[in-house]
């Protein structure tokens, strides 16, 4: 028998794949007082030495806003127009398996080659579980379109079988916080930086969701050049990230005279 907090989290799962795919609930499995919360991710910044590398600079990215940032089950850029449907049969279809936060830079003078600074670990949101261990509720037997990625669904439908895939959705997955800054050591020169979350679909291929981008980013030698980016969750599917300024900052911490605003 599986621990009471892993049917419980089958159950959540079985509601989320059971709403996406227009099936009968599963049945819910009894509380259990004590049973621990599924925690969000956190993306952590990678420990790094107090002073950069010899010959190099520090650049430190540092966000402000909530540094959250969540994702949904239909989180695709470009959604295709669909047919009207009565209330009743509205469906949440699940096209989000996970997502990834990527720093990339390009130094200037060497576009062949762009330095990935750095990756979070992918964060997975949805696999494709058969429904007999997804808890679907098999009894009523209702129709399922075939699993077809995300071209358009075959007039042709079949009942759903325990072997049947069906969507499993992790909820606590969904959003995720960032720390307060990462920090990279680069060769001297000028860059343009490039920041980005990236969606895993339902294929198993990578699209950008939301990027963002500034030129011009000057790093020297035994010095830190502050980078100042916003990540925003704000109500509903609104969010902000952007990269704001860069500041080259003096041996001793502060801003050089006539640099931006740190």
């Amino acid at each position: 028998m599986r621990p009471p907090a892993l049917r419980r989290l089958a159950w959540a799962c079985a509601v989320a794949a059971t709403a996406a795919a227009g099936l009968p609930r599963a049945a819910a499995p009894p509380e259990t007082s004590g049973a621990p919360a599924l925690k969000p991710p956190t993306i952590r910044a990678p420990v790094m030495p107090e002073k950069p590398e010899s010959g190099k600079g520090r650049l430190t990215l540092a966000f402000s806003g909530n540094r959250r940032w969540c994702t949904f089950p239909d989180d695709r850029l470009i959604r295709p127009p669909r047919p009207p449907l009565p209330r009743a049969e509205e469906k949440d279809e699940v096209f989000t398996f996970g997502y990834q936060f990527i720093v990339s830079a390009i130094k200037r003078g060497e576009a062949d080659t762009p330095l990935m600074l750095f990756e979070s670990p992918v964060i997975r949101t949805a696999t494709w579980r058969p429904a007999s261990k997804a808890g679907i509720d098999l009894s009523r037997g209702p129709e399922f379109p075939m699993v077809s990625g995300e071209a358009p669904p075959s007039k042709r439908s079949r009942r759903v079988t325990p072997n049947t895939l069906v969507p499993y959705w992790q909820e606590h997955n969904r959003c995720t916080t960032f720390p307060e800054r990462l920090d990279f050591d680069l060769a001297p020169g000028t860059y343009d930086i490039y920041i980005a979350f990236d969606l895993l679909n339902r294929q198993g291929g990578w699209a950008h969701r939301m990027t963002a981008y500034l030129t011009d980013v000057e790093v020297e030698a035994g010095r830190r050049t502050r980078l100042n980016g916003r990540l925003h969750q704000k109500s509903g599917e609104e969010r902000e990230l952007d990269l704001l300024s860069a500041t080259l900052l003096s041996e001793s911490g502060e801003a050089s005279p006539g640099a931006g605003d740190p």
